[in-house]
């Protein structure tokens, strides 16, 4: 799979965004049995089809944009052995873009506003520094460091910084013969000296 372009974060309203390796969205998306129909953003880069912004404000975290061209789905649930199964896609009737407005209709909010997140809890992870280990895949990728957020239903209750020790050198296998000893030169063969050079 190939690595992904992640959602991004803010830490002040009209602030910068920081790139934010995980996807909050997917957790409101999945409760309420909601999904993206087909558009441009969707690629191998970005199979959610969609790029959400988040902010941080006042220790509450808040949804202030998604940007994805395609319309809203919603989903048939039924209940499976796992107790969450999700069939036969059909288009949402109201035709809803899949934008923030589209996502949480609400008359008494200003268009545009962003949306409490209090649906999330978990982990938020924020790459920070030069990259150290790149992954083909999801949010694999090592960098010098993480800042990470600890959410519970929309409300900051930790943050921190881990920083990531750099991946070891990796041997060749071109560098090294099992016949060799540290010195570099051919071991000797069932304890005797070393062969002599044929003339």
């Amino acid at each position: 799979m190939t690595a992904q372009l992640p959602d991004r974060i803010q830490f002040k309203i009209n602030g910068p965004c920081f790139p934010l390796c995980i996807n909050p969205l997917t957790h409101y998306l999945r409760r309420e049995g909601l999904g993206k129909g087909p558009g441009e953003l969707i690629s191998s880069a970005n199979r959610r089809g969609y790029i959400a912004t988040w902010l941080i404000h006042q220790d509450r975290f808040w949804l202030s944009e998604v940007r994805g061209d395609g319309r809203l789905i919603a989903r048939r649930v039924l209940d499976g052995e796992d107790g969450y199964q999700a069939r036969a896609a059909v288009i949402d009737p109201q035709q809803r873009p899949f934008t923030v407005d589209g996502l949480f209709p609400d008359p008494e909010r200003a268009t545009g506003d962003p949306v409490f997140a209090d649906w999330f809890s978990g982990e938020l992870r924020i790459p920070e520094g030069e990259q150290l280990k790149y992954v083909h895949g999801g949010y694999g990728s090592t960098y010098e460091r993480d800042r990470l957020i600890l959410i519970e239903r929309g409300r900051v209750l930790r943050c921190w910084v881990r920083t990531n020790e750099p991946p070891e050198p990796r041997k060749s296998i071109w560098n090294q013969h099992p016949d060799e000893d540290e010195s570099g030169g051919p071991e000797p063969r069932d304890g005797g000296d070393p062969p002599e050079p044929e003339a």
